[in-house]
């Protein structure tokens, strides 16, 4: 991001407003990726994008606010590559697993941050903001299973709501493993202990959910 956008300037459109909360989502994801989620706050957010925290306030209420924005981001971002992908038609029972876990996987907040949703980032979030992003929420959940309805990955809405819920369930659980700290990676080479690809596992997790809703189904 080019330094001059990192200048504070009040924000007078609507455009404007969303042109900086894109920026102040753009700095978060950047300190994310060089620390931790303790190593983000608000005073780090704000210096990174050159404003005082009292000019941040404007826009966001908490940094648990900004992480759970962040997670709405991904999963739009992750419902964009699966229409790319379903543009090209209907996906094949062997096809659809690599197809949907590289989609997860090209979006590594719906991950690490889903990791964190219920026990710290929807604590500090306004009932107003919380609301609001659950809205969001179903309505990429409600996209998203009509075209897997469309690709031919599952017959009805209702087993494509349940699997896509069932799997951000499980990527939660699955992301700190997959992404271990550098000492727990030490740990688990000294003693052979197995540390899980996280495309991989995906791949795994979506092709076994996808033949078990499809075998429910024939028995039904």
């Amino acid at each position: 991001m080019e330094a001059e956008r990192r200048t504070y300037r009040r924000a007078r459109t609507r455009e404007q407003k969303a042109e900086r909360l894109d920026d102040i989502l753009d700095v978060t994801e950047e300190l994310l990726d060089e620390g931790s989620y303790r190593d983000v706050t608000m005073s780090s957010i704000a210096d990174r994008l050159g404003y005082s925290r009292t000019n941040l306030s404007h826009y966001v209420g908490s940094k648990e606010e900004i992480l759970l924005l962040l997670y709405v981001r991904s999963l739009r971002g992750m419902l964009e590559d699966l229409e790319s992908v379903g543009a090209n038609g209907a996906l094949s029972a062997d096809a659809a697993p690599s197809a949907f876990a590289a989609a997860v996987a090209n979006h590594r907040d719906f991950g690490r941050i889903g990791a964190l949703l219920s026990s710290l980032v929807e604590t500090n979030v306004s009932l107003e903001c919380l609301t609001r992003c659950k809205m969001q929420i179903m309505d990429v959940l409600a996209s998203a299973s009509a075209l897997l309805v469309q690709m031919g990955a599952l017959c009805t809405k209702e087993q494509a709501t349940a699997f896509l819920l069932d799997l951000a369930n499980y990527v939660s659980g699955l992301y700190p493993a997959a992404h271990p700290l550098p000492v727990q990676i030490e740990a688990a080479r000294a003693v052979g202990y197995p540390v899980q690809s996280y495309e991989a596992s995906l791949t795994r997790y979506i092709g076994v959910q996808l033949a078990g809703y499809r075998a429910l189904t024939r028995e039904g």
